[in-house]
């Protein structure tokens, strides 16, 4: 392996992208652009001239159809990975053999035994997963009231976390759909976020009872083929912590349009008072003896959120990490949770993680 990455502030951070979907053009690509010392140089698709493509409607430079030679060539400092979870292993595999810096898109794989053979080849390394909830204020602002003790030890929470992207059969068939690629389907695709939530604010997860279901049985695909729907669109999971909290957790992705996206409503009981807080508003209200408050939190764009994550990702490959960053351990915890589920699904019986 090459030497580790310049911890040169004053460098331009060369930057490259493996994969190039929706999540590349929307959220990471235009967040490393709002750093003045980032330059995204190159980006890599098992397809050349979809790569090719993609690199010229987003003002890349240079586009390969190979990791290793995207590697070589650029002598990047630091490599994104944003395929579907299945090829992640093999990216961090060809990746550990350089010196770049790593941030691997949640979940980090498919199963634990993938995860944790991430987690070993890129332990050498500055590396995150990539958690975007983390980076959001106002979930920030809802740890901070936690870890105050305003409303005592937490015994319970409730998390919904609900999307309409997929309410209709407008939505058709793609990846996201079929069990190969997302073997949970929802939960496979949102969970891990959720979960990273939970581990974040009450600790690690001891216990997990879940229930899903498909409610939309078939799509239709590009080609204008019906193709039937092998994974799960709207789950519920009960989650016991070390702590001794529990947690309820609603997940879906065919949630009644309402006119915004989605959002993320989250309510935390404790021994002294309550919190509560939406993604869709902007404050966090806690009730406890002294009355009901409410604590703004501070408003920040989907594009504000990516430069802070690519920041933190840049900062920490040049040795200056900010504390609670989402490891790739931390992604591989995750996993631990979603197996833990999948068993769960599978037995129809409550699982204990050890």
């Amino acid at each position: 392996m090459r030497g580790p990455a310049t911890e040169d502030r004053n460098a331009r951070f060369r930057l490259g992208v493996i994969g190039h979907g929706m999540w590349p053009s929307t959220y990471l690509i235009p967040g490393a652009r709002h750093l003045r010392d980032v330059d995204v140089v190159a980006v890599c698709g098992r397809d050349s001239a979809r790569a090719a493509a993609f690199a010229a409607a987003q003002g890349i430079p240079h586009s390969y159809d190979s990791i290793e030679r995207m590697l070589t060539v650029e002598d990047l400092d630091g490599a994104i990975i944003a395929t579907p979870p299945g090829q992640h292993e093999e990216a961090a595999r060809i990746v550990s053999g350089f010196r770049a810096a790593v941030l691997c898109e949640k979940p980090l794989a498919l199963d634990v035994e993938s995860a944790r053979r991430i987690r070993d080849l890129l332990v050498d390394r500055p590396a995150l997963t990539g958690f975007t909830l983390r980076w959001q204020p106002l979930f920030q602002e809802l740890r901070e009231t936690i870890g105050s003790g305003v409303i005592g030890a937490v015994r319970h929470v409730r998390i919904r976390y609900l999307q309409s992207s997929a309410a209709t059969p407008a939505r058709g068939w793609d990846w996201h759909f079929d069990a190969a690629d997302e073997p949970l389907g929802v939960v496979s695709d949102l969970g891990p976020h959720a979960i990273d939530l939970v581990r974040w604010m009450v600790g690690d997860v001891t216990q997990v009872t879940a229930f899903a279901r498909t409610t939309i049985a078939e799509r239709v695909d590009p080609e204008g083929r019906r193709r039937p729907v092998t994974n799960h669109d709207d789950a519920d999971v009960q989650l016991t912590a070390a702590s001794g909290a529990t947690v309820s957790l609603t997940i879906s992705r065919v949630a009644p349009n309402t006119g915004v996206p989605g959002g993320i409503t989250i309510e935390v009981l404790g021994a002294e008072g309550w919190i509560r807080t939406d993604s869709n508003e902007a404050d966090i209200v806690s009730g406890t003896a002294s009355g009901i408050h409410r604590r703004p939190a501070p408003a920040m764009s989907l594009t504000d959120g990516a430069g802070a994550q690519i920041r933190d990702f840049v900062d920490s490959a040049r040795g200056e990490p900010r504390a609670e960053l989402p490891s790739i351990d931390d992604g591989y915890q995750a996993q631990r949770v979603m197996d833990a589920i999948a068993q769960s699904l599978s037995r129809r019986e409550s699982v204990t993680l050890t």
